[in-house]
């Protein structure tokens, strides 16, 4: 792609005016490396705006670019803007999401980094498969759904609903693979999951299938709450916390029993969810995570921050990507524990 035919775009996907094959066109031209100085460019005069100082812009855009950009270039991917019309500037805050990283941070009126105990822009990633009303995720992630529930993506694993018909009546997904799911509760309208020909009825509840290809039978596990599986027919039986109904694929036999759904779910444990939280809220998780002590200065524990770190990053990453997000630093003391500090938002 020539250099003038990808500012276009890029000025177009920012006005929000892409088509879906524009759109997949962008992303695969910013995965060459052709186009770092370019999109450096466009991230340090977003910065100017703020009326930063310009060593501060140069070292931010560099931090962005190559922490989020250049990361893993072989999946770094645009990440689709909400529908609303949004300034330049507040359009830069979604760009870029990197392989291990989903810093979405939604934040005050600075550029993507800087947090404020106001509401965020939600981080779904979602990719329309066609051009129908059918919306498809792939691959570990986060996904809001509109509802309000959210599902976390295991790897090799998909998602998808009918963006039409979801939360009408009913809300509709179907999963191939493994997902934890945290249903938002609405009692006149069932939650269900389809997994060939099972399903996993729900009001709200947090629970876990595991649906892989791989695997010969369906299992559903509840965390909180109270689940129902069955099929088109009948139901297998409601389950509550710590059981698991497993279903054959092939035949729908099934069995109920008591299980440890800790155990169950340890998967997700490997995956680093700041979603919407405060800092405050964030460092617990990070300190009880990578179990060090963490020492946060007053003036940062309401911001709030938004990322995903599904890649079992280490600990100096993730200090550096949300110190980078909240235009704070940190530094180790003599004894091990880490100290975070800065001007808060």
């Amino acid at each position: 792609m020539e250099k003038e035919e990808f500012e276009k775009l890029f000025e177009r996907y920012v006005r929000n005016e892409l088509s879906e094959q524009e759109l997949e066109q962008l992303m695969q031209a910013v995965k060459k490396d052709q186009y770092d100085v370019f999109l450096k460019d466009e991230i340090y005069t977003s910065l100017k705006e703020d009326e930063v100082s310009d060593f501060m812009d140069e070292q931010r855009a560099e931090i962005i670019l190559n922490t989020i950009l250049s990361e893993s270039k072989s999946e770094s991917k645009l990440v689709p803007l909400h529908p609303q019309k949004r300034n330049r500037k507040k359009t830069f805050r979604i760009l870029f999401a990197a392989a291990g990283i989903a810093v979405l941070a939604a934040i005050s009126s600075t550029f993507l980094f800087k947090s404020t105990p106001e509401t965020p822009l939600k981080d779904v990633q979602q990719t329309p498969t066609e051009e129908s009303a059918l919306i498809a995720f792939s691959g570990k992630q986060l996904i809001h759904l509109p509802d309000g529930s959210t599902v976390l993506l295991n790897d090799n694993s998909s998602l998808e609903y009918n963006k039409n018909s979801f939360d009408d009546k009913t809300r509709e997904v179907t999963l191939t693979g493994e997902a934890f799911f945290d249903i938002q509760r609405n009692e006149k309208k069932a939650f269900i999951v389809h997994t060939g020909k099972v399903q996993t009825k729900v009001l709200g509840t947090a629970f876990n299938i595991n649906a892989r290809k791989s695997s010969a039978a369906i299992e559903v596990t509840v965390a909180r709450g109270k689940v129902q599986v069955g099929d088109a027919e009948k139901v297998y039986g409601v389950i509550t916390p710590n059981q698991q109904i497993k279903v054959e694929k092939n035949t729908l036999a099934y069995q109920q029993s008591n299980i440890n759904a800790t155990a169950v779910t340890q998967w997700k444990n490997n995956y680093l969810i700041l979603d919407d939280i405060s800092m405050d809220q964030a460092v617990a998780l990070i300190s009880e995570k990578y179990k060090v002590k963490i020492q946060l200065n007053e003036n940062i524990k309401n911001c709030r921050i938004t990322a995903s770190f599904l890649n079992d990053e280490d600990l100096d990453h993730i200090l550096k990507v949300v110190c980078s997000v909240m235009e704070i630093n940190y530094h180790y003391t003599d004894s091990g524990a880490v100290v975070i500090d800065g001007k808060g938002c």
